[in-house]
């Protein structure tokens, strides 16, 4: 495949969708958010299909900013960083269908393989991969998507036929809808190309002090311009994001080691173990040594 993920591999989901056997995941009706983030953002290298089943969410795929409401329907290309919002504090589901190429890949170098899977895979994202809830297929859609759902969740005999049936049908009318274009202009790459240095740059010094005025110049932009550009990015402020993805990193190592709280703490940024706890009970409810406790 010729997509290029993220050059950071800290933002490569970490879990594991399906198995050897049979490369398909179903996540029904997720509900999750933290001052308006739904998903923080990530690739993977399997394929997507994102359904908003309840509300309305914007959703971010390489850089494309998406308002999707209720039955609107997303098929994200492999590699690609996204993420998710709440749109206007509005509560809002999405099930999710995560598969793998070798899924669907056919064993021989076939038209379905070169013609009409390959470009999928190998592509960005284009406005076709985009289903709205007024468009005339959505119907059709949901109602593949419901069989595929219920039969996921039977004990149905040959149940693993049926599902790749229902995908192999959901993604001819996402892949043939209309006439595909990129979305994306000179501008949108110049940001996206800012946004993967600046996570970058965080996952690479997020062990060490760090102020507005470093990460701006990271990626050659004023305090002013940068902190505009990151919060509209992603949403949230730089330190909110740097403090969270610090977090993340002390939930790894309370999980993985014996280290006290305040060499923890140190080791991922934190200048004192107090600061330190009291953003981690913020951002998970808990303290550090409750959350050692639980795992």
């Amino acid at each position: 495949m010729k997509n290029n993920p993220v050059n950071s591999e800290i933002f490569r989901e970490q879990v594991t969708h399906g198995n050897q056997d049979f490369q398909l995941q179903l996540y029904k009706d997720m509900e999750y958010h933290e001052k308006g983030l739904i998903l923080y953002n990530h690739w993977h290298e399997e394929a997507e299909i994102f359904v908003v089943t309840e509300g309305a969410i914007e959703l971010v795929v390489d850089g494309i900013s998406i308002f999707a409401e209720k039955n609107t329907v997303v098929l994200i290309p492999p590699n690609l960083l996204h993420g998710a919002y709440q749109y206007q504090n509005q509560k809002c589901r999405f099930t999710s269908i995560v598969f793998h190429a070798d899924f669907i890949a056919s064993k021989n170098p076939d038209i379905i393989q070169t013609q009409q899977l390959d470009p999928f895979f190998d592509n960005t994202f284009i406005s076709s991969y985009v289903l709205s809830h007024t468009e005339r297929k959505n119907e059709t859609v949901q109602l593949l998507l419901a069989d595929l759902i219920h039969i996921y969740s039977s004990s149905e005999p040959y149940r693993e036929l049926i599902i790749k049936g229902c995908l192999y049908q959901i993604l001819y009318h996402l892949l043939q809808k209309e006439k595909k274009h990129n979305l994306k202009s000179v501008s949108d790459y110049v940001n996206e190309e800012r946004k993967k240095k600046i996570l970058s740059f965080m996952e690479a010094n997020y062990q060490n002090p760090l102020d507005l005025n470093e990460l701006a110049t990271a990626i050659s932009l004023s305090k002013e311009q940068f902190c505009r550009f990151f919060k509209h990015s992603f949403r949230t402020t730089p330190i909110h994001y740097l403090n969270k993805y610090r977090i993340n990193r002390s939930m790894d190592l309370l999980k993985e080691t014996s280290k006290s709280i305040i060499e923890i703490a140190i080791e991922v940024g934190f200048d004192s173990s107090n600061y330190f706890s009291v953003s981690f009970k913020k951002a998970t409810g808990m303290t550090p040594s409750q959350f050692r406790k639980m795992t």
